[in-house]
Order: structure tokens, then C-alpha cells, then sequence
């Protein structure tokens, strides 16, 4: 896989990452009180489809477009307020754009007014940091020239008290990085065991995501909650097989409604001419720890 994620904007798996974290942000508001929200990797914030990156891999036809020509008329609330959510961005942008996980947390933001939502995006590349901020700086989100391992640290616990950390890293060296990704977490939740901690990771090497989880079993984090959705299965080598959420302190029925949105998802992100995986087989969420 290429790690620069305008290769792979809008596909299956940003797709899946971005309707849990709208399922997220909505559950966090159901209630009457304030909350942060950190997007500890930005990146650039926008993404044009046409971009020669984008076409090179086509990957966004199997993912955001498979999507948008699918019913969704009665599809679970979150991936109803996704498919708006794109609409307006569009509408507001360029009908090729595809908006990364800060806008959605600023369009949260802009939606809930009077909710006391605070929003922040880290982005340690300069490139993507000027791009993120020149594209976002109208937004309601703050906007951060910073790295995640030291900038997480300082930001944590917020005023708020309550809040969500999402992490979607570039995982260029999948085992030092799911190693390192765990220490991360270790240190955020001792300092804000409240806090709820979402991590994006490919499915594409099961060996290193059965050592991750095993990892993350033997360490002191409570209720900890996987999701995934597999379009290849395990023993067949692609560039990705699937898309896999760890969430650290779910909000309530989190996991509940996890498994509406996959099993929705799975037959439109289906690959024609790879082996036939049914919702059952393609679509798991599981509590490595807790319930």
C-alpha cells in the first residue's frame, strides 16, 4: 500500500472510519453536556476524487461512490447523516471532494451549535498541515502544527471532562506501529481513564492484528470494543482486506448500533470477484475487554 492517503481517499475503509466516528459524535451529544474532540492525525482535511493520486487507484469507486448510488432509505441514522454530510460538502466545496475525519468533526461542530462541542485537529507533516489548515481555518476547529505522541499528552484531560480521541495513523510499519500505537494509548488512557479512544487500523496482515490484539488484552485499558469489516478474506494477500475500529469506553448501545452500520455496508462494499463473505462472515464487532 501507498501511505499517502490521497490514494486512498473515500474508500471502503475511510467510508466505515467515518460513520463510526458520526455515530460517535452523535451518541456523545445525546447528552446535555460539554465535550472535546481531538483528531490526533488530520491530514489535509479535503480530497478531490479527480486528483491524480485518486484515479491512479480508483479505490473511492469501490467505497464513497458504491455508496452514494446505493439505497439508503432505511439505513441505520448514522450513515443517513454521512450520506448529508457529503452532500453539503460537496455542495459547499466541489462535487469530487471527499472531506477527511477534521471536517466531519467541524460539521458536528457547526451542527450543534449550543451543544458545547470543542473540536482540534494535530497534523505533524508540514505539507498536509498547511493544506488542512489554508482548507479548514473557517471552520469551527483548531488547528495544530503538532505530533500526536507529544501533543496528546498536553491536551488531555480537557476542561471538558468529557470527550472523544480519534487516531488514524499511516501504519507505515504495521508491527512497530500497532506496538507503539499501544504505548500511546496505555499513556492516554492512565492520564484520562474517562476518555473515549477510537483507532483506525487496516486488516490486511491478520498475523499483526492478532498479536495487536492480544497486545492490547494484557494491558489495564477496560471495555474495549473491536469493529471490523472484511471485503477479501484472511488468507487471500491484497493490499487491504478489511477495516478495523478499536474503541476504548464506547459510548452506551455503541456496539449495538456498530453492528447495524457494518452489516448495512457490507453488501455494497462487496468485491465481485472475490470470495463470497457473508455479513456473518465479513462483519465482526467484539469486546476484546469488558462489555
Amino acid at each position: 500500500m501507498n501511505y499517502k492517503h490521497a490514494y486512498h481517499a473515500g474508500n471502503f475503509a475511510d467510508v466505515v472510519k467515518h460513520i463510526l466516528l458520526v455515530q460517535l459524535l452523535n451518541q456523545l451529544s445525546q447528552k446535555d453536556k460539554p465535550f472535546y474532540v481531538l483528531d490526533a492525525y488530520g491530514g489535509r482535511g479535503l480530497y478531490s476524487l479527480s486528483s491524480e493520486e485518486a484515479r491512479k487507484t480508483g479505490e473511492s469507486r469501490g467505497g464513497i461512490q458504491a455508496l452514494m448510488k446505493a439505497d439508503t432509505e432505511k439505513a441505520p441514522a448514522a450513515i443517513k447523516d454521512y450520506v448529508e454530510g457529503i452532500k453539503q460538502a460537496r455542495f459547499t466545496y466541489d462535487k469530487k471532494v471527499y472531506p477527511g475525519s477534521p471536517w466531519w468533526i467541524a460539521h458536528h461542530v457547526e451542527k450543534n451549535p449550543d451543544g458545547g462541542v470543542r473540536g482540534e485537529a494535530f497534523e505533524a507533516k508540514a505539507t498536509e498541515y498547511d493544506a488542512l489548515n489554508y482548507q479548514l481555518h473557517k471552520l469551527p476547529i483548531g488547528i495544530h502544527h503538532r505530533n500526536s505522541f507529544e501533543g496528546i499528552a498536553a491536551v488531555i484531560p480537557p476542561k471538558e471532562k468529557r470527550g472523544l480521541v480519534l487516531l488514524d495513523p499511516p501504519y507505515e510499519q504495521e508491527h512497530k506501529d500497532f506496538t507503539r500505537l499501544i504505548n500511546l494509548l496505555v499513556a492516554s488512557y492512565n492520564k484520562w481513564p474517562q476518555g473515549t479512544y477510537a483507532l483506525w487500523f487496516p486488516i490486511k496482515n491478520i498475523e499483526a492484528v492478532e498479536l495487536f490484539y492480544k497486545k492490547l488484552k494484557r494491558t489495564d485499558m477496560r471495555r474495549q470494543l473491536v469493529c471490523e469489516l472484511n471485503i477479501y478474506p484472511n488468507d487471500i494477500a491484497v493490499g487491504l482486506n478489511g477495516t478495523g475500529m478499536l474503541i476504548i469506553n464506547p459510548p452506551w448501545q455503541f456496539d449495538n448500533h456498530a453492528r447495524e452500520i457494518l452489516r448495512f455496508l457490507q453488501p455494497i462494499f462487496k468485491v465481485a470477484d472475490a470470495p463470497d463473505l457473508t455479513p456473518d462472515s465479513a462483519t465482526n464487532v467484539r469486546w476484546l475487554v469488558g462489555e
